[in-house]
């Protein structure tokens, strides 16, 4: 019985397939050893995000939870025009902010916090209104400056409730948190915490620009 080997010549196209495979493998592996640099400086840089602001800025929100009742903060900051077409630019050297062309550095010396509370039952599919937990008639309230780990008390807070028309049933309240203070730069933070009649933290909600 005779053998008769039949060697298999590939076709001219695989062959060109295998050969493009391997030149793309090493330019692939060369072209990750480029530096950044040599790709272009422009590619590597994010571009700088710019911001402007509207009349009201919110803050973060708040819940403080009572069995299967949930009070939500809903916190938002005004002062008058003051941030209305306010522009926070991105630079090197930090935030800048500007309104009109005009650089800003400090907030206004008086400000208000739009504190609004919502009483509702955890966990519902749809908002469904439940009767305010008995702390809330005693809970106060407390606004900080934080400026890295650093916090510090606001010069003078007053706290003003504002009866809401609402439907029956409906559990909602107003806070009006009024602020006066001085020379606080626009890149600090505004901190509000939520106190307990006894004195216990319940909830805490921050605003920054």
């Amino acid at each position: 019985m005779v053998r008769v080997n039949v060697r298999r010549r590939l076709a001219p196209s695989f062959m060109k397939i295998c050969a493009f495979r391997r030149i793309s493998v090493v330019a692939a592996s060369l072209l990750s050893l480029v530096p950044f640099s040599a790709l272009g400086e422009a590619a590597a840089q994010s571009p700088a995000q710019n911001l402007e602001y509207k009349e009201v800025v919110p803050l973060s929100s708040g819940q403080v939870r009572d069995h299967d009742v949930c009070v939500n903060f809903s916190p938002v900051m005004t002062a008058g025009d003051f941030f209305d077409g306010l522009q926070r630019h991105e630079t090197p050297s930090g935030d800048e902010f500007r309104k009109n062309s005009r650089l800003v550095t400090n907030f206004p010396e008086q400000l208000t916090v739009q504190l609004q509370l919502s009483i509702s039952v955890c966990d519902a599919d749809i908002y469904t209104p439940a009767p305010a937990p008995s702390f809330v008639n005693g809970i106060r309230f407390k606004a900080q400056w934080k400026r890295g780990l650093a916090m510090r008390l606001v010069t003078e807070l007053r706290v003003q409730r504002v009866a809401i028309t609402s439907e029956e049933g409906d559990s909602r309240l107003l806070f009006l948190l009024k602020i006066r203070d001085q020379n606080v730069p626009l890149t600090d933070h505004l901190i509000i915490s939520v106190i307990s009649p006894q004195g216990k933290l319940l909830s805490r909600m921050s605003g920054r620009l």
